[in-house]
């Protein structure tokens, strides 16, 4: 599919900051690869925002020191590791330009992510814009599945009620819209990005997914880490942010909560054939 968002060059974008978090586990192979996607970008962003989560390897550092020659890389260092949630608020708000891209640093955006959206957030006809991904186990260049989403505000905000309808690693956002709600995220394990789009959703923001593959999502060790009671005390608070803010659309929202911690509660190698069998396009190589 080709789209078509304007004819504008890729030159005459806006500016963006790119927006991501370290912290101890992260691997220094991984965040090479997320360094290069993001050097190979075909709209270059202003600033590289990195917040330092705590204590990080020595090696990762070294490698944030070499590619601060070729990126632009602005660090932030938290003394104690406090969550991807505040590590991004704190993030957030030292960022410069107006639109801002998330990017996980286990990841791989594809060359055009930033240009796509840059150009529909300049628009102006919305506030957040995310993407369709590819998931990979070892060598992105193996596309395993692929995590569809609804594309239109409309089906967002349906949507919503049963699943996450944004993929976090493919948002891009206009940074004041974001600031507006609270200053933006807040600690909330496994889902600092759920619970802002809810809260954003709510409080008017609007929303679109761009129907393409943008990102390259690492999954090895992912639906390892989402499961159990943290997960479970995670999807009841999630439940109280949407009775918070649409009563009825939370009541609405506790079937899926609850299977949801149900199937937390399985074997890895169940839960594993339920996405690829229901919640995921498989790709056939």
């Amino acid at each position: 599919m080709v789209l078509n968002l304007n004819k504008k060059s890729v030159y005459n974008l806006a500016d963006y900051d790119f927006l991501g978090s370290i912290y101890k586990k992260t691997k220094v192979s991984e965040l090479a690869e997320t360094f290069e996607s993001i050097k190979n970008q075909t709209h270059k962003p202003k600033n590289v925002i990195l917040v330092l989560d705590g204590n990080v390897e020595n090696k990762v550092l070294d490698l944030v020191d070499k590619y601060t020659n070729i990126l632009p890389i602005k660090k932030i260092s938290i003394k104690n590791n406090v969550g991807l949630g505040k590590a991004l608020r704190r993030g957030l708000s030292e960022c410069e330009s107006e639109i801002i891209l998330r990017f996980d640093t286990d990841d791989v955006n594809l060359a055009r992510r930033a240009e796509l959206l840059v150009a529909e957030l300049e628009n102006g006809n919305v506030d957040i814009v995310g993407s369709n991904i590819y998931e990979f186990e070892h060598n992105p260049q193996n596309r395993l599945s692929i995590k569809k989403m609804p594309l239109t505000h409309k089906s967002i905000s349906r949507f919503i009620i049963f699943r996450n309808p944004i993929n976090h690693p493919s948002v891009g956002f206009l940074r004041k819209s974001i600031l507006k709600i609270n200053g933006g995220y807040r600690h909330f394990p496994f889902y600092e990005d759920y619970d802002l789009w809810i809260r954003a959703l709510y409080s008017g923001l609007k929303f679109k997914n761009i129907d393409e593959e943008l990102v390259a999502l690492r999954i090895t060790d992912q639906r390892e880490r989402r499961r159990g009671i943290k997960l479970i005390n995670s999807e009841l608070k999630l439940l109280m942010t949407f009775l918070n803010h649409s009563f009825i659309n939370g009541l609405f929202f506790i079937p899926s909560c609850f299977v949801r911690i149900f199937i937390a509660l399985f074997p890895l190698e169940i839960i594993s054939f339920l996405y690829k069998k229901f919640f995921r396009t498989h790709i056939k190589n």
